[in-house]
């Protein structure tokens, strides 16, 4: 990804938008969206709109490779880390994709006991046989409730073992049947990797993911075990986000050295499992990635609460980013901000690129 070439033509296209917010005079900024047949007109149209979400942070598109477009608002800049909340779990099922291609883990078909039983007290046996592709596709079948009034998610984050609090939820489905999305079950994901590789998850990411990408060490929380966590709470640039988006467009391979199978990005980005639109635009589900389609298009993306996404285009060899503050004074307002960005990117930005 040719990022630094254009880090001289960004700082000067943030530094004009801060003097002119009009959309239409700030359009011919746009020269790398141009070479790469985006509509600078609607792209500015985009940014735009943007800059009204309150606590946006960033915004960034890129195609072929190429970041072609890049804003950041309220203070943000390149280098802003940021808790890209349930992009998390994208990233860790990159992780387990490297691990199987490693060998670290048979398949997605292992059941979890494998790995878990040394470190749990007495393992439900039926739990045990819970595979991997239930957890990469939220079927684990554990009684679970994510959306509502209320998440289970604080309640887990709350517990003295968040292991635990996982397995001892009752069974409620056959796994591998009904989707159900899980934040506890997606750090289960984590503890299998750790336990699988003899590494912390963040390790492992730095040697194996984020080294390859010219990503630094990035902060990521642990649980009370010390193992980190799998659905939340690692801290990501927006640079960062994209190219992880250009590692998928691009099957897997990032500046000519493959970092994850292409097998591996194929199966995490089919659909396995309808999600019932749990989510506007995310009818089906991947290994830990969500799925759908809009003006004639295929994509996938990375969610996270409050406005955070990893967005692809495979058929447009595109990519967009967004971060946004989550901290909102309630989850109402978090999920405006959520939908207006997602919208933002699906019906203005994507009928842009050409």
């Amino acid at each position: 990804m040719r990022i630094d070439r254009i880090l001289i033509a960004a700082s000067f296209f943030l530094l004009v938008c801060s003097r002119n917010p009009n959309p239409v005079a700030v359009r011919s900024f746009f020269p790398e969206a141009q070479k790469q047949n985006i509509d600078a007109d609607l792209l500015a149209e985009a940014y735009s709109a943007a800059e009204s979400i309150q606590g946006m942070k960033s915004l960034l598109v890129g195609r072929n490779g190429v970041l072609a477009a890049e804003r950041y608002f309220n203070g943000q800049g390149p280098d802003s880390l940021h808790d890209v909340r349930s992009v998390t779990k994208s990233v860790v099922s990159i992780l387990i994709g490297i691990a199987i291609d490693r060998g670290f883990i048979k398949s997605v078909d292992q059941p979890i006991g494998d790995f878990l039983n040394p470190i749990v007290d007495n393992l439900d046996p039926v739990k045990s046989q819970i595979t991997l592709r239930q957890l990469l596709t939220m079927s684990g079948g554990f009684e679970w409730a994510e959306f509502g009034d209320w998440s289970e998610y604080s309640r887990w984050s709350a517990a003295p073992d968040q292991i635990a609090y996982v397995l001892n939820q009752r069974l409620i489905h056959a796994p591998g049947q009904v989707f159900n999305y899980n934040d506890g079950a997606s750090h289960l994901l984590s503890v299998i990797l750790s336990r699988a590789c003899g590494l912390s998850t963040l390790d492992f990411a730095e040697k194996c993911l984020f080294e390859p990408l010219g990503i630094p060490r990035r902060p990521w929380a642990v649980d009370e075990q010390g193992f980190n966590k799998g659905c939340v709470a690692l801290q990501l640039t927006a640079r960062d986000m994209m190219k992880l988006g250009i590692l998928f467009l691009q099957n897997g391979t990032f500046e000519g050295r493959t970092v994850v199978s292409p097998e591996w990005v194929r199966a995490s980005t089919h659909a396995s499992i309808r999600t019932g639109l749990t989510v506007p635009y995310g009818s089906a589900y991947g290994f830990l990635w969500w799925i759908d389609s809009a003006h004639s298009r295929d994509f996938y993306y990375a969610n996270g609460y409050g406005g955070q996404f990893i967005f692809n285009v495979p058929g447009l060899n595109f990519t967009a980013v967004a971060t946004c503050d989550w901290r909102s004074p309630s989850d109402a307002q978090a999920n405006d901000h959520w939908y207006r960005i997602i919208s933002l990117i699906v019906d203005t930005i994507l009928p842009a690129v050409r």
